[in-house]
């Protein structure tokens, strides 16, 4: 008997599964929220350069400040930037001060803010950039430290995935709170019992598989499963070996599905993260930005359920992100002025960018067969977590040319679009479970089209001969 079997022995996919399901999907639900966290921490408000002197009470504050801040082309106040000297203003009175001899005739010199910023905290009061003042030719920091918290992220996944899998649930016994909680969490949420059968710990697999018959409605007393029988299923897990991140490259058709993954993944996290993280130039504030983005993610959801079934999974996979492609790519011809199709454009790319992310998950777990999807989804997902840890880097480009950040955003994901279309269909076919299943199946094909490639490149060259 195989574990499969035990599984319909206790009642298959039944309430004791639902309710998994929905106890794990609760933490799911705060975990987006954590990864948008730079959004509001690294938020950069309005500012602009402190200047000495600036009157509590005065009614012409724009006029104030036109004979000290230089305009941008888009008309706002410059924020890295102050005249030199003031400049002079027809018919206003600019207060005691004087405007300086030193001013030359014609545009006023600039110089960078000397003495700091001033920011505008209508919106919020605190972020990062403002502590430390990281705007101007400090922002990099600003990104870098956006990319840090996603490099934590990836650095947290690998080492609590391994310590959660080798140790954490040999030993429990935790002291304080942290303790407390797990142990609380583990009474909701069972031990897996394929996990306990390949550990041998058999008797603790037999409480938790007549747990899950009673709760699915198909009582079984301990002789279904006895001791012996689900011995006899721990010793053949047990001598399964190990599968190892190796064994994702070392046969033609697992590393093909890998390496076209990564490509994928790396560019999903990068094109996603970069427009949430980056939403510059719509003209709204964070927070309507966010519940404008959040609105449209739903959507994207149900779009993804509906094309799945009906064009596939690889065209929904390179649609979607030729979607996200084609809208930075407009958005990079799309003059500043006009706000509303800029914002029309970055809903589009957000929803494009959703229906991808959530379509990959689908997509790279129906490639790999059962031996090693649980291997070849942490590997992309550690890929897809560098690709977000980039992201907001890229934006610094717009230093280069203002446009670059949003090609570069655009031409990986084309460049994903088309690695996606080298993947093979999943759409009603059986779930592979051996990597010999991957391997039979996908060759065939393969051979057969190079055996067409020769056939026409030798009736050619035969041809030509004559």
């Amino acid at each position: 008997m195989g574990f499969e079997e035990l599984l319909d022995e206790v009642g298959g996919f039944g309430f004791f599964q639902l309710r998994n399901v929905a106890l794990l999907a609760l933490p799911r639900v705060l975990l987006p929220l954590h990864f948008l966290l730079p959004i509001f921490l690294s938020a950069v408000p309005a500012h602009h350069c402190a200047l000495p002197g600036t009157p509590d009470n005065f009614s012409h504050q724009d006029a104030w400040l036109e004979a000290r801040l230089p305009r941008e082309p888009d008309g706002t106040f410059s924020s890295c930037l102050r005249f030199a000297h003031l400049r002079t203003l027809p018919n206003t009175t600019l207060g005691r001060e004087a405007q300086s001899p030193g001013e030359l005739e014609g545009e006023p010199s600039t110089v960078p803010c000397s003495q700091g910023w001033e920011y505008d905290r209508s919106e919020l009061s605190s972020t990062i950039v403002t502590e430390w003042d990281l705007v101007c030719e400090r922002r990099g920091l600003n990104r870098v430290a956006s990319t840090f918290f996603f490099l934590g992220v990836l650095v947290g996944a690998v080492v609590f995935g391994y310590l959660s899998d080798r140790w954490l649930t040999l030993h429990n016994p935790f002291a304080g709170l942290g303790g407390a909680v797990y142990c609380w969490w583990l009474t909701w949420v069972p031990e897996s019992a394929r996990w306990l059968l390949t550990q041998g710990r058999v008797e603790e697999a037999q409480r938790y598989l007549l747990h899950c018959a009673r709760l699915n409605g198909r009582p079984v007393g301990e002789d279904s499963l006895s001791q012996e029988a689900l011995n006899r299923v721990s010793t053949g897990e047990q001598v399964v070996p190990r599968p190892s991140y190796l064994d994702l490259f070392r046969t033609p058709q697992i590393r093909h599905i890998s390496l076209c993954c990564m490509v994928v993944w790396f560019a999903v996290n990068f094109s996603y993260y970069g427009l949430s993280l980056d939403s510059s130039g719509l003209r709204l504030n964070v927070y309507q930005t966010q519940l404008l983005f959040g609105a449209v993610e739903l959507p994207s959801k149900l779009m993804v359920c509906l094309l799945v079934r009906r064009v596939g999974r690889r065209l929904t996979q390179a649609g979607t992100l030729l979607g996200a492609a084609l809208t930075f790519g407009i958005r990079s011809l799309v003059s500043s002025e006009a706000s509303s199709w800029s914002t029309a454009l970055v809903v589009m790319g957000k929803g494009f960018s959703e229906a991808a992310f959530t379509t990959v998950y689908l997509f790279t777990s129906e490639l790999y067969p059962t031996v090693l999807r649980p291997t070849g989804m942490g590997l992309t997902a550690l890929v897809g977590r560098l690709g977000g840890s980039l992201a907001p880097l890229a934006v610094l480009l717009d230093g280069v040319w203002l446009s670059l950040p949003k090609l570069v955003y655009g031409g990986i994901a084309l460049l994903a679009a088309c690695t996606a279309l080298l993947l093979p269909e999943t759409r009603q076919a059986q779930l592979p479970e051996t990597i010999q299943d991957v391997e039979r199946k996908r060759l065939a094909p393969i051979h057969s089209g190079i055996c067409v490639i020769f056939k026409a490149l030798s009736r050619t060259l035969f041809l030509n001969e004559f």
